[in-house]
């Protein structure tokens, strides 16, 4: 009976949703939103089925212990919530404090769900969905022509998709991420965001930091130095210098951010990332890892290795390099952005000059340094494949708009409809 109950509510919340997009008649938003819901539930299967590690349900059953608890004594649950000193969740079997932040609100909806994984993961997917989607029409809103790179990007890219729809850090924090992404590209563009919007936005920015410390990082260091950079070459013949502000402003922006947390520590952060490494490389087998050259924890040494880096974290595996079928399937998503890569440099190559603007400079830098930063620290092939969601949407987008290929595409689905 619970269960009937809680279809009907997420059904009626998703109708609410639509209503309030005026896409009620959207064959778009009601395939996509079953197409999160699918693969919400898929990363339960795998995970009970498929992975020897067992993290989803390893959080679903902390969060059970947690609502227990509020069960029998709420107001110990609601304290348990707020602290984080680790008395509260002594007993709990994750004890890391971003773990612990998520562990805390998946169990609300342990509780009112009655402690059942599958509503929960149902829950997570809508509120991934609803994101993603107020990504998707930020993004359509404001540029000509992006339908189709948006709905690639931000709601059908499979690996994007999975990895953001189940019971995961991921999906909360890409939940995050989203609703600030819009609402930078909505204040880039517009110059115009409500009050409840920005206290949302803070909100949003807490979850992202407590989950995704350097996901956070990176993306406040990019944003922070666009809208700088837009604010200072708004007017006059600096404009033409608009490149080399916004790198000044994300060299000195991320000198400052480095204060915020004690991986980010300049004296500190190098060595992190190279543990990280040598941690990820003791557990792998030696065919699913990234090979670095004498990666050691020094400036000089990041710099050699980070374009393959770039590659690794962007086109690997390649065809015929991934393990199982999950890494057949990165083989040829990866395969798929390899093209779109070579097709937009291609057609585009005597028209990048001048077409350079404070949008593409934030995309390309978070992704950029976010990818070089996490194929360097967790080069394991598969976890890397999870954890780029962080930025792989956005370079999708960057590389499908305007992009002749899939404008071909586009025009050759309308011509056969």
């Amino acid at each position: 009976m619970l269960a009937a109950v809680h279809v009907v509510l997420l059904l009626t919340i998703a109708f609410a949703l639509a209503r309030h997009w005026q896409v009620t008649s959207s064959k778009l938003y009601w395939s996509t939103l079953g197409f999160h819901l699918g693969a919400g539930i898929s990363v339960g299967l795998i995970y009970t089925y498929y992975y020897a590690s067992n993290d989803t349900w390893l959080f679903f059953e902390d969060a059970n212990l947690l609502s227990q608890l509020a069960k029998h004594d709420l107001v110990s649950y609601m304290y348990g919530l707020a602290d984080f000193t680790g008395e509260a969740t002594a007993h709990l079997a994750t004890h890391d404090f971003r773990s612990e932040v998520f562990i805390k609100i998946l169990s609300f909806f342990s509780l009112v769900t009655g402690n059942n994984y599958w509503l929960c993961t149902a829950y997570f997917s809508l509120l991934s969905f609803g994101a993603s989607w107020f990504l998707y029409r930020k993004i359509t809103t404001y540029f000509e022509h992006s339908k189709c790179a948006a709905i690639l990007a931000f709601l059908i890219f499979p690996s994007v998709v999975f990895w953001s729809s189940g019971i995961e850090k991921e999906t909360v924090a890409l939940t995050a991420l989203y609703f600030l992404a819009g609402l930078f590209v909505q204040v880039l563009v517009s110059r115009k965001i409500s009050v409840t919007r920005l206290m949302a936005a803070v909100l949003a920015a807490m979850v992202l930091w407590a989950l995704k410390y350097y996901w956070a990082g990176v993306f406040f260091i990019a944003v922070i130095s666009g809208l700088a950079t837009n604010y200072l070459t708004k007017y006059g013949a600096i404009k033409k210098y608009l490149a080399a502000i916004y790198l000044a402003c994300f060299a000195a922006i991320g000198i400052g951010v480095s204060f915020l947390h004690p991986n980010f520590y300049l004296n500190q952060f190098l060595e992190v990332v190279v543990s990280n490494h040598d941690a990820f490389v003791a557990l792998s087998k030696d065919q699913n890892v990234i090979h670095f050259y004498a990666l050691n924890p020094t400036v000089g040494s990041i710099a050699i290795n980070a374009p393959w880096a770039v590659v690794s974290g962007i086109f690997r595996p390649f065809i015929g390099e991934g393990q199982g079928a999950l890494g057949g399937a990165a083989s040829l998503e990866n395969l798929l952005i390899l093209v779109l890569a070579v097709s937009l440099v291609w057609h585009n190559r005597k028209r990048f000059q001048g077409r350079v603007n404070v949008l593409l400079l934030t995309t390309l830098s978070y992704c950029t340094v976010l990818c070089v930063f996490l194929a360097l620290s967790t080069p394991n092939l598969g976890t890397l494949s999870r954890y780029r969601v962080g930025f792989l949407p956005f370079l999708i987008f960057m590389l499908a708009y305007r992009n002749p290929l899939i404008d071909f595409i586009e025009k050759r689905s309308k011509q056969l409809r």
